[in-house]
């Protein structure tokens, strides 16, 4: 647990201030005219880019919204150093906003084969995701399995937050909300998305609907990663340790927990050992000296996050579509959402000219009320 006074040590740091300043520069946090602020603190790969795609389509005009998963996507996506995420968070709390703090928490099979992947050409292989497309199924289980241990372990909410975790997880509510120090903590878990828009409208006091973003069955790699999920068989042993895992027995209820082993024990094959302690070592060191791209993204939310009028209006038509349950595809993407704005009024000047044009053509004395039908027409097209 984090006191009161732990949690605003940096008030007498002035060089700390001064990096958490920068911080939230960097973040643009520092001018902003919001008071509530949401952080997406999560680990990759448990469905933290739909939560923050969603929030942003639905809540930017009362929040900013921050995804990070680490201090060294701090560091790579916004040259933050000297501060740890918690340290930021608390920072905003300091300054008077309301802060809330959002953690996911996805079944540990499932997670640990998305992480994979995540990574699977940049960091395992040394090669492009469309190259590792073509690779033998089988060679790519066996590298799974050799390092399936050390793959997406931890818990951000129990490890990192620093905050009184409840005894038991809701299994009624299909969620956790844990006040401390002013700030709100919000765990979900992803077997429960179907409930985050109720569960985060109800919370945040907004309308949220969840929007899919993101998911492995639309990258370059889609061909293995289906390969991979028909062919993967779990060594008993491995499931067996799962079934001991502390987030696992936190998170799911013993009747979730039963229903998660029988449903792999289905799926499982011999007992098998992997890498060691040491030899992940070797293989972490030679695959991250070997790295031929830079594994930190930058451009997969759906929902960039912009504020500008022209990202606005898209964010209205996409967020229309998404609650009369219509598919989206394209992205809020800053330059495009500009170019389709210039676009948009273009035309409609067009449009303008031809009508007045058209006007100034008919005879005088029907042209009056002529024109104003014309204009009404074009103007309740409602292009801005």
């Amino acid at each position: 647990m984090t006191s009161n006074k732990a949690i605003f040590d940096f008030v007498n740091d002035p060089q700390k201030l001064q990096l958490l300043t920068r911080a939230n520069e960097s973040l643009k946090l520092h001018n902003s005219h919001h008071k509530r602020v949401i952080f997406v603190y999560t680990p990759p790969k448990v469905g933290s880019t739909s939560i923050v795609s969603s929030l942003r389509l639905f809540g930017s005009h009362l929040f900013d919204i921050i995804h990070i998963h680490d201090e060294e996507m701090l560091q790579v996506l916004g040259h933050v150093n000297g501060v740890t995420v918690n340290e930021i968070i608390q920072f905003n709390k300091y300054l008077g906003k309301d802060v809330y703090v959002i953690d996911i928490y996805r079944s540990p099979i499932e997670r640990k084969i998305s992480a994979f992947f995540e990574k699977i050409g940049s960091y395992h292989f040394n090669n492009r995701d469309e190259q590792v497309n073509t690779y033998n199924v089988t060679k790519v289980i066996n590298r799974f399995n050799n390092i399936f241990p050390y793959l997406a372990i931890g818990d951000h909410f129990i490890d990192k937050y620093c905050i009184s975790v409840p005894e038991e997880f809701d299994w009624n509510k299909k969620y956790l909300l844990v006040e401390e120090n002013g700030i709100k903590y919000i765990k979900l878990r992803l077997k429960d998305s179907t409930l985050w828009g109720q569960i985060l409208s109800t919370i945040l006091q907004i309308h949220i609907s969840i929007v899919k973003d993101y998911e492995t069955t639309n990258k370059p790699i889609k061909d293995l990663f289906q390969l991979f999920k028909t062919h993967y068989k779990i060594p008993i042993n491995y499931l067996t340790i799962l079934m001991d895992c502390r987030y696992f027995n936190y998170y799911y209820s013993p009747e979730e927990r039963r229903e998660y082993y029988d449903e792999w024990s289905k799926k499982s094959c011999e007992t098998r050992s992997g890498y060691t302690k040491e030899q992940f070592r070797i293989y972490d060191e030679i695959s991250r000296e070997n790295a031929c791209i830079d594994y930190v993204q930058v451009d997969h939310y759906l929902d960039e996050g912009c504020m500008c009028k022209a990202c606005g209006l898209k964010r209205v038509e996409l967020a229309s579509k998404v609650v009369r349950g219509l598919p989206i595809g394209e992205r809020i993407v800053h330059t495009e959402a500009k170019s389709q704005l210039i676009q948009r009024r273009t035309t409609h000047v067009n449009k303008l000219n031809h009508a007045l044009q058209h006007i100034q053509m008919m005879p005088r004395k029907i042209r009056g009320k002529d024109f104003n039908s014309e204009m009404t027409s074009i103007v309740n097209g409602k292009l801005i």
